[in-house]
């Protein structure tokens, strides 16, 4: 479940993030002037506020770039995602897991659907689907005035076309798709059993890492998310994270010298060796925290 909410947010590491989560970019060379600021996926639309100088950052660059671009989820991708969360005929939850788990996560629906819906109503989604959904549910709890239908990231690139500004993205919503669904079935329900054995300390967690994206305490972020129970593995770290931030540097190379962007991305893309910070000033730009 952590893996869902990590794509969907974070990951930190080794550089001393000191409770930044919007930096200042520039180029050597060139006038341009960039930014790049840490979201989380499951945060309220609201946060757009709390972040010093964001605002002033969206109207002073060209285009926001983010993830992907969400302007582009018309009812065709919508209807693209329900099908990538339906499960093979012969992979439903009731043949995949034994009765006791079906009978377990079947417990852990009713709590958080509340008769909204029950596991055999569920049973046709893949088990990363089901996944994603109780992981929503704990975010309710983590943010306060959390909605699923007005997360930050859209509100950024909503904030930015009002202002006559661009909006795109790195990635296609079919490339994100592929990575949160493409998982094989038998490892997906492992993972969702993992989540419903834990999940009182999921809830606890989900609290400690929103409270720490609020601090902007990349640091604290990190250890939370490398949970030694239910945080990411190295082959996560490098498929959700790792090798997604080489592939949007390497677009930057030459989107940052031509045009004032805003990138926004999960915070766990921007710290570590291996992160957005680190990578750009290993390509000669100039990064440095917007106090």
């Amino acid at each position: 479940m952590k893996r869902i909410m990590i794509c969907a947010a974070v990951l930190a590491a080794s550089i001393a993030a000191q409770a930044q989560l919007l930096w200042k970019v520039t180029s050597p060379g060139s006038d341009k002037v960039s930014y790049i600021v840490g979201t989380h996926h499951l945060a309220p639309q609201g946060m757009i506020d709390s972040i010093s100088g964001l605002k002033d950052a969206i109207k002073g660059v060209d285009a926001v770039y983010g993830e992907v671009d969400m302007t582009t989820i018309t009812p065709d991708i919508q209807q693209k995602m329900m099908a990538m969360m339906a499960a093979p005929a012969d992979s439903t939850l009731n043949l995949v897991l034994t009765k006791e788990q079906y009978d377990s996560v079947g417990a852990i629906v009713n709590k958080y659907f509340n008769g909204m819906a029950t596991v055999d109503q569920l049973a046709a989604l893949k088990p990363v689907a089901l996944s994603t959904q109780l992981s929503l549910m704990q975010n309710i709890a983590a943010f306060p005035g959390f909605n699923p239908a007005e997360q930050l990231d859209t509100k950024i690139q909503q904030e930015a076309t009002a202002l006559g500004k661009q909006a795109k993205g790195f990635e296609t919503i079919e490339f994100q798709l592929g990575i949160l669904y493409g998982d094989p079935i038998a490892e997906q329900a492992e993972a969702l059993m993992k989540t419903v054995r834990h999940d009182t300390e999921s809830i606890e967690l989900s609290k400690k890492l929103a409270n720490a994206y609020i601090k902007g305490d990349l640091d604290e972020m990190y250890s939370v998310i490398r949970d030694k129970d239910l945080g990411m593995d190295d082959d996560a770290v490098r498929k959700l994270i790792t090798d997604r931030n080489v592939n949007w540097a390497s677009m930057l190379k030459f989107i940052l010298p031509q045009q004032s962007v805003l990138v926004a991305v999960g915070a766990g893309h921007l710290p570590g060796s291996n992160g957005m910070i680190s990578l750009l000033r290993g390509l000669g730009f100039v990064v440095e925290p917007v106090n």
